[in-house]
């Protein structure tokens, strides 16, 4: 059922609100990036705190691509986005593709890092906010000893005061021998340790997807990256690096599942997001083939496919929430290219794992150059913004 109101009016354009059959479920609100902006990337806090990062053109070329990354907070009280804050300190060209997307972790003490990617650079940049999140340090290259083949957005997560950084590197001809790369900071970002590999070289790394990083303690650090194994197995690699900060770093893979195998002579553009449940257990949503699966860490949790798309064609860049009651919203984009957003699908599932019946028949097209970004509100509502 459609309804024609939205609560979040104020900073953002019309919404569809879109109520759940079942009594009691909650909503899904449906909206544009405020401030006409591009590629949102939207985080929950363990208070359940909404924060969002997205892509601004400059006012005085908006027929150009460059631009900044700019922050707002979801303001509960007034049920909207507040004023914005500038992350990045140079203005610099967005990436068509999705594969390029910035990305933000939130630490102990509030601050948020931010880490992205510059084509024209070949570098990967990094900021933090103060612990208010009000402004943001000048932005510090990453990468010095591993610059060879930097194609694709990396990740950034924070737990504590532990932070990392995590990207791909090596040469793009020679894909199968890639590997990720990490650099760990102890001190909130204040300052971080050399460059490391971090990854099964054998494995590859597959030159132009994108990973994501979660930690799983102060310690242990989670990433799911695509491989190259022999240049053609891409397939989906959850790994566990832990000792991250005593000098012996040790890593183990999980088994790969027949969900997650993908065998391509060609890259896939494919992105991948990780997030926490209720009960901050991890859970991953990636591609494989052209579908959307969802992954649980949970043991004996075995992967599955989300859901049909509208018509036969590739789903893209998913993304993944939960709301306080345990309710899982994914968010994918179809017939997506490097210029053309797609069409915007979904589903959502009940704390106890059981799809609901909702089904978007709205026709919502998510804006060029552009992705779906979700989030549960602190009501238990659902946010999509692309």
């Amino acid at each position: 059922m459609f309804k024609n109101f939205c609560r979040l009016c104020y900073y953002l354009l019309p919404c569809l609100a879109i109520s759940l059959s079942a009594a009691g479920q909650a909503e899904v609100l449906i909206q544009r990036t405020p401030d006409a902006g591009l590629q949102p990337r939207l985080i929950q806090s363990a208070d359940g705190a909404v924060h969002l990062l997205y892509f601004k053109k400059r006012l005085d070329r908006p027929a150009a691509r460059e631009g900044s990354l700019y922050y707002r907070p979801y303001q509960p009280e007034q049920n909207r986005f507040g004023a914005p804050v500038k992350v990045s300190s140079q203005a610099f060209n967005l990436q068509t593709v999705a594969i390029s997307r910035a990305t933000m972790a939130l630490d102990g003490s509030g601050r948020l890092h931010v880490m992205w990617y510059v084509a024209e650079a070949e570098q990967y940049f990094y900021s933090r906010s103060n612990p208010e999140r009000t402004r943001f340090e000048a932005q510090r290259a990453l990468a010095s000893a591993f610059r060879d083949g930097l194609d694709a957005g990396g990740d950034v997560a924070a737990m504590g005061s532990s932070v990392a950084v995590v990207w791909g590197a090596g040469a793009l001809s020679r894909e199968e021998e890639r590997t990720m790369i990490a650099r760990f900071s102890a001190d909130g970002g204040a300052s971080f340790g050399e460059e490391l590999q971090i990854s099964d070289s054998q494995l590859g790394a597959c030159a132009c997807c994108s990973m994501a990083t979660e930690f799983l303690s102060p310690y242990s650090l989670m990433v799911a990256y695509r491989s190259a194994v022999n240049g053609v197995g891409r397939h989906m690699q959850v790994l566990t690096v832990d000792d991250v900060f005593d000098g012996s770093l040790s890593w183990q893979y999980r088994s790969v599942d027949a969900l997650q195998e993908w065998q391509a002579t060609y890259c896939p553009l494919s992105t991948n997001d990780i997030v926490g449940d209720a009960a901050a257990q991890p859970w991953l949503v990636f591609e494989t083939t052209g579908r959307v699966v969802q992954m649980s860490f949970g043991e004996p949790a075995q992967p599955s496919w989300v859901g049909e798309p509208f018509t036969e064609t590739r789903q893209k860049n998913p993304a993944i929430a939960f709301n306080q009651q345990g309710d899982r919203l994914i968010a994918w984009g179809e017939s997506v290219s490097h210029s053309r957003g797609g069409r915007l699908n979904l589903r959502v599932f009940t704390a106890d794992g059981v799809e609901t019946d909702y089904r978007l028949t709205e026709q919502v097209q998510i804006a060029n150059f552009s992705f779906p970004a979700v989030a549960a509100l602190p009501d238990g509502n659902f946010l999509v913004l692309h």
